[in-house]
């Protein structure tokens, strides 16, 4: 990619990417912290089975020495299955426990589902080109100084051990064979411990500055998150289309509930309230309300059916305000509702329902 398209990747990876990034083997992982782990653990778990290993190997001579003294082809085979049994017993935690590592520290790193993407063979990596520019990268730089810095750790860390133990071979008399085993076993072990540790620092450096590098390679510029933001959520504009669409329809259906209403009162202008009763349902229901240009075509809708049209302006705006379509009118309304039931149910008797009406009298206070 371009440096001036690096120079605009300004925005953090989404979800997504990190999810695609992934799925190509584009992850942070270093080889190292998982071999630098099992071998800190084996450092541990050998001076564990050397502990064990000499009651057990004591046991087995003694074992070994009876059968000998008495050689017959049972008490051979009998020593042999349990020689067998006692090693496999002793070596078992070692090799579960460096298994278990393996897998645990190598999961935290890639996860799962471990991309198999890198498999694949890429003959872009064959570009001389490429390559030579790989060889002046600043990861070419940080491979050759973690190299230099794993060989001073080395030998800062090795040196002291092997110069104390050879001064321990030489002033403390040292003679037989299971003294010097005994001190270079132990020497052994320290410095496996010592590399072990060092060279973890190195390795957990290491996946940092990996972990950095694959961040920075993933990071979007504005236009990608815009992008996967209108992939995910839709198009704005068909979005408000679709929304637009659906308020139509719910406007007309409303709109077409006009024709059932028993009265429609308005502000005189402004708002348009239109309410049903129905005595089975106990109290009378708003089916309609609007302000604006929908008060208006709910005037002319109840105009088109007969439904007779009352100017009652602070009912108007109180029902507007407390109700929506489709609910019933509260309680405190009731007694108003009713004067204004009965007044036009009067002129749907005398035949004169239909058409604007003004109440005759103001209706009660609420």
């Amino acid at each position: 990619m371009a440096g001036a398209d690096k120079s605009q990747k300004t925005e953090k990876p989404t979800a997504k990417r990190l999810r695609e990034a992934r799925e190509k083997g584009q992850i942070a992982r270093s080889p190292e912290l998982t071999a630098w782990i099992g071998m800190l653990v084996a450092s541990q778990m050998v001076r564990l089975t050397v502990v064990h290993g000499a009651k057990t190997f004591g046991s087995m001579f003694e074992s070994m020495g009876n059968a000998i003294a008495s050689p017959d082809t049972a008490g051979a085979n009998r020593f042999a299955v349990d020689a067998m049994m006692k090693g496999a017993i002793l070596i078992a935690p070692l090799l579960l426990t460096l298994m278990a590592v393996t897998i645990v520290v190598a999961l935290s790193q890639v996860g799962l589902k471990p991309s198999l993407k890198r498999l694949k063979p890429d003959f872009s990596r064959l570009n001389a080109f490429k390559g030579m520019k790989r060889l002046v990268s600043a990861q070419a730089y940080w491979e050759v100084g973690k190299s230099l810095l794993k060989v001073a750790v080395l030998v800062a860390v090795v040196w002291p051990a092997v110069a104390t133990a050879a001064h321990t071979f030489t002033t403390s008399g040292a003679d037989s064979f299971n003294e010097i085993a005994a001190i270079g076993g132990a020497t052994a072990l320290l410095i496996l411990r010592n590399v072990s540790i060092a060279a973890l620092v190195i390795a957990s450096a290491d996946y940092i500055v990996q972990r950095r590098r694959v961040m920075k390679d993933v990071r979007m510029t504005k236009q990608e998150v815009k992008e996967e933001w209108r992939q995910n959520e839709g198009n704005p504009e068909i979005r408000q289309a679709i929304r637009s669409r659906q308020a139509a329809i719910s406007r007309n259906r409303m709109i077409g509930l006009v024709s059932s209403a028993d009265v429609v009162v308005v502000n005189p202008t402004h708002y348009s309230v239109a309410l049903k009763y129905d005595a089975a349902k106990g109290a009378p229901q708003v089916v309609a309300k609007g302000a604006g240009v929908l008060a208006a075509r709910i005037r002319r809708e109840a105009d088109k059916y007969g439904v007779p049209i009352v100017a009652e302006p602070v009912l108007t705006r109180t029902l507007y305000s407390s109700c929506e379509v489709g609910t019933f009118i509260p309680v405190e309304l009731y007694e108003v509702v009713a004067h204004l039931l009965a007044f036009v149910f009067s002129l749907r008797a005398k035949g004169r329902a239909s058409g604007y009406h003004e109440m005759p009298a103001p209706a009660p206070a609420f």
